[in-house]
This record gives C-alpha cells, sequence and structure tokens, in this order.
C-alpha cells in the first residue's frame, strides 16, 4: 500500500483529539458511579427515587464491564437533565443507522476474512467503553486506506450476503432501536433502566442475531450471484437504507418539533476550556462530542471516498454540488439521513467500477 494513502487520510485520524479533549471533562463522573452503586438508587431533583441495579445479567465479566455505564446513563434517560434527554434520543438514533452501515459493510463479499468482517462488533463494541467518536477515526481510517477502489473492481467483491442483508435491520431492531425506545421513553423509570441495560450490550447481542438470523435465512435464498440476483440485493440495500434513514428523521423531526430547548444547546458543546463541575452536565458534554466527532468522521469517510470515486472518473458530482447537496440534506433531514444518502450514493455509483481505472 502505498505510503502516500497513509498519509493522505490522516485528516480521518484528527477527530480522535477532540474526544481525548473530552474525555479530560470526566472527573466528576467516577465519583458520582461510586455513590450511585452504594446508595442502590438515583433520587430524581422532584425526590423521585429509582431503584438501580448494579447487575443484570448474572453474567460477572458482563456486569462489571457494564454496569458503569448503565449507571451513568441513567438521570440521562430519566430526563433528569432535558437537554441530555434530547441528545441522546436524536444521537443513539443515529447511532443506529451508523451501527446498521457497519453491519452491511461486514456483510460484503470483499470485507470477509479482513478486520472488516468485523466493521460492525469492533467499533461499536469499544465505543461502548471508550466512544464510538474515539473509536471510528481510527477504525475508519484503516477501512479507508486498506480499501482502495481495486478492492471492490469486480461485482462479486462489492456484493452482500444476501441471508446477512435479510437479517441486518431485525437484528439492529431487536438490539438496539426496541430496548432504546423503552429506555427513553417507558412511563416506568425502573424499566428504562433496565432497558438501558440490555441496550448497553447491543454490539454482543447484534452481533449475535445476526449470525443466528442470517444462518437460520440462509438455506433459503439463492447463494449464486447472478445479474437478477445482484439488482433484488441492490433494491433490498436501498430499501433497507431507507427504513434508517426515515427513522433518522423522525427523531431529528421529533426533537425539533417538540423540544422545548434550542437546537444549539442541544447539539453544541457548552464546554472546551472551562470543565464541568458535576457528572451529569460532563457525561452530556461528552455525548455532545462523542456526536459531533461519530457523524462527522463517518461523513469524512465517505468524503474520502466520494474523492476515490472523482479520480476513477465514476463521480461526476463537482464538490461544489456535494456541499451544496449534503448542507440542505443534513438540515432538513439530520445527519444520520445524510449519512444514508452518502453511502447509498457510494454503492449506486461503486456499480460503475469494472468500467472505470481503479487503483
Amino acid at each position: 500500500m502505498a505510503l502516500s494513502r497513509w498519509l493522505y487520510a490522516l485528516p480521518l485520524v484528527l477527530p480522535t483529539a477532540l474526544m481525548l479533549r473530552a474525555w479530560a471533562m470526566q472527573a466528576p463522573v467516577g465519583t458520582f458511579i461510586e455513590d450511585i452503586r452504594s446508595q442502590g438508587r438515583y433520587v430524581l431533583k422532584d425526590g423521585t427515587s429509582v431503584p438501580i441495579q448494579t447487575a443484570a445479567f448474572g453474567i460477572p465479566i458482563l456486569d462489571k464491564a457494564f454496569s458503569p455505564l448503565a449507571i451513568i446513563f441513567s438521570p440521562l434517560a430519566f430526563y433528569e437533565d432535558p437537554k441530555a434527554w434530547w441528545q441522546c434520543v436524536v444521537f443513539l438514533t443515529d447511532g443506529a443507522s451508523i451501527g446498521a452501515l457497519l453491519m452491511f459493510e461486514s456483510l460484503r463479499n470483499a470485507n470477509q476474512g479482513t478486520l472488516f468482517q468485523a466493521a460492525f462488533f469492533l467499533p461499536t463494541f469499544l465505543g461502548q467503553f471508550v466512544t464510538l467518536g474515539a473509536v471510528a477515526p481510527v477504525y475508519l481510517y484503516l477501512f479507508y486506506v486498506l480499501s482502495p477502489l481495486s478492492k471492490y473492481s469486480t461485482a462479486n467483491a462489492r456484493q452482500f450476503d444476501r441471508a446477512g442483508v435479510a437479517a441486518a435491520l431485525p437484528s439492529t431492531f431487536a438490539s438496539f432501536l426496541f430496548p432504546l425506545a423503552l429506555s427513553f421513553f417507558h412511563p416506568d423509570l425502573e424499566v428504562r433502566h433496565l432497558a438501558n441495560w440490555y441496550w448497553q450490550i447491543f454490539p454482543i447481542t447484534g452481533s449475535i442475531l445476526l449470525f443466528a438470523l442470517s444462518s437460520a435465512i440462509r438455506p433459503f435464498v439463492a447463494s449464486r450471484q447472478t445479474e437478477p440476483v445482484q439488482q433484488h440485493i441492490k433494491t433490498n440495500m436501498n430499501v433497507r437504507g431507507g427504513i434508517m434513514a426515515i427513522i433518522s428523521a423522525a427523531s431529528y423531526w421529533y426533537m425539533l418539533l417538540f423540544s422545548p430547548l434550542p437546537v444549539s444547546e442541544v447539539f453544541f458543546p457548552k464546554y472546551f476550556i472551562e470543565l464541568p463541575e458535576d457528572a451529569l452536565t460532563a457525561t452530556f458534554t461528552l455525548l455532545q462530542y462523542d456526536y459531533i466527532t461519530a457523524a462527522g468522521t463517518v461523513l469524512l469517510w465517505l468524503a474520502f471516498n466520494f474523492g476515490d470515486l472523482k479520480n476513477a472518473g465514476v463521480c461526476q458530482l463537482s464538490w461544489a454540488r456535494i456541499v451544496l447537496y449534503s448542507v440542505a440534506i443534513g438540515v432538513l433531514g439530520g445527519p444520520g439521513v445524510l449519512i444514508w444518502v452518502g453511502w447509498l450514493a457510494r454503492e449506486n455509483m461503486m456499480a460503475k467500477l469494472e468500467h472505470a481505472k481503479t487503483g
């Protein structure tokens, strides 16, 4: 692999520096987690007391690893801070979109037997502990550098496992979106807390469901990559991407229409030089940076891919038009919609690679 490609793609890693600064603001969080763990409950500002579970799975290694996450997410899910609640609803819904996109990439033939066969599990699992915004820049940097267009120059390399494609959205809904909805909308706060425990392990449950469902479906789908089958898979990808884009747009517009707060307070961090004084504000600030860096890195990764497609003569759009369309789509539909539109556009352009110059 040419050194120039490694150097050219270095901007993809830069968002990690932003997350390092955000992590430096988390000093109050450790004490908060230990206090709640020892008390066994969280008391809201209105005096409501909610029991907090320090174990949920009966598997010591899982309970120990995910307990701090379930504890710190409790006040976010309980609407203790409206800004944090609204930000989480939009960010985590778009997180489902990013996860589904990575799941699809893990099913691509060209990625089988490589680090990127774990494109869903690896970054999302690590991201649960150190944030996706810290992991995604490094992972997508490697993904881009090690995936030149020549890797996708044949139709077979570009294709996806058909059974996996059929299983991807059910796996995403069951492991991510359903427990997320319970975590933030169920009227019983204790149920919200328990649902959030289940949501925290979505990289594990999503991967297990994807494997189990795709294995069950595989005997019933065609294995040969004939042209009609390839076209069917392409249509399925467009439909599934459209479904996830609609969910992201619904979350985005739900926030715009019903949140009592300005968009700037929900999405843009207040702290950078100064440090938050309490754990809830520190966690909310971390999630704000996490959303910006995770979504921003995926969009930057797509931009690098569009650059490759332009160099190969496949993408005929000017950068001015790409930026203009991106701004319009991002404002009207939100980052999640923009990510899906960009990825699906890339997929349609990549279908022309066999007749293009790749390197």
